[in-house]
């Protein structure tokens, strides 16, 4: 069973999504969906979502064109990206802010690591050095929501504390999708 130490939670994982998802998550993500529910971890930089509903609102945004094209999104960190599962890849981060994708590897090694690593491995592997910065500023994010940058670092924003703003998570991927484009891997 992997260990969330530090996890708040949000709400309960309903059984139908559970069911739906059996068999096509890793079975890890399932324990923790039984176990935990939905909420956030990691000092409150990641969150557990619902797949299904970030599927239906931004499918159409994690740009998942090679291998076996299955990309199920089950997570979100606090700086507006998207952690899907992959098949064929294991857990990858769609860095939107960065314009960019990142392997993370097993879930249960990702979450060990974080754990383990703290906000060591989440700079390393997501690049979250202004986060922390970012809940001290502008206090902490509601479970919907992300910091994101204002301006876009895409059409020339600067990678400060101040130009990150609360956003809805969902709604900051589409934005950024729409005016960046769908990051292909």
């Amino acid at each position: 069973m992997i260990e969330l130490a530090d996890f708040l939670p949000h709400a309960p994982v309903p059984a139908e999504i559970i069911d739906e998802y059996r068999g096509r998550v890793p079975d890890e993500l399932v324990e923790i969906w039984e176990q935990y529910g939905y909420g956030t971890f990691g000092e409150g930089f990641l969150r557990i979502i619902d797949p299904k509903l970030y599927e239906a609102e931004v499918g159409a945004c994690i740009g998942k064109t090679q291998g076996d094209r299955i990309a199920i999104p089950i997570m979100a960190t606090g700086l507006g990206d998207l952690i899907t599962w992959e098949p064929s890849l294991g857990v990858v981060a769609i860095l939107y802010r960065d314009v960019r994708i990142r392997g993370l590897g097993e879930l249960s090694t990702f979450c060990n690591l974080v754990r383990r690593g703290g906000a060591r491995h989440l700079s390393r592997a997501l690049s979250w050095d202004l986060f922390p910065q970012a809940v001290e500023q502008h206090g902490e994010l509601p479970y919907d929501q992300s910091f994101i940058f204002v301006q876009l670092l895409s059409l020339g924003g600067a990678a400060k504390v101040e130009n990150l703003h609360k956003r809805a998570t969902i709604a900051s991927i589409q934005v950024a999708v729409d005016v960046q484009g769908v990051i292909g891997h």
